[in-house]
């Protein structure tokens, strides 16, 4: 199983400088806050507003998709529940398909990304990392963090297109209106 094989790699390669940031990274990804937080921060400049909503609405779809539909439909187990890792974190609770981690991540940088190419293009590899410390801590199999990435990506264009079509505020901030 090439899976296996992936967080064997990464494993092989624990015990190195990597061990605190990507510790340090998933920390900062866990339950999304980092990206409410950016969310909600940016909701209050004139600016960045619409970004900040649509932050905060594709992690809202993020956690609705991954959290409550798929990780209970699915209930794939972890990889340190099948194999012997040896984790640097505590072992997470919860099922392992798809990462919730890297979906909330790939949600909020796509939504930046939208709007904003250069922020959003720090936010896309920040996302990144986000994904390979969820392997690098070997748990999440690659395939969990693919589906992590690609679900976040999917809800932000959802969430922006919704609200770019349906929500009346931001159909005239496209128009140019001086909505405040």
């Amino acid at each position: 199983m090439w899976e296996l094989g992936v967080l064997e790699w990464f494993e092989s390669i624990h015990g190195t400088a990597l061990d605190q940031l990507m510790v340090a990274v998933t920390n900062s990804a866990t339950s999304g806050l980092i990206w409410f937080a950016i969310g909600f921060l940016m909701t209050c400049t004139r600016r960045w507003r619409r970004c900040g909503v649509s932050v905060v609405v594709a992690m809202v779809l993020a956690y609705i998709v991954v959290d409550i539909l798929l990780k209970p439909t699915v209930c794939r187990e972890r990889p340190f529940a099948v194999e012997d890792f040896q984790l640097l974190i505590p072992p997470p609770e919860n099922w392992s398909f798809p990462s919730g981690h890297t979906a909330s991540a790939f949600a909020g940088a796509t939504a930046v990304l939208i709007h904003d190419r250069r922020w959003g293009a720090v936010a896309i590899i920040y996302a990144a990392l986000v994904g390979i410390s969820r392997l690098y801590l070997c748990v999440h199999w690659p395939t969990d963090v693919i589906a992590g990435a690609l679900i976040g990506i999917a809800v932000a264009f959802l969430a922006v297109w919704f609200m770019s079509r349906w929500v009346p505020y931001f159909r005239e901030l496209e128009r140019g209106g001086a909505v405040l």
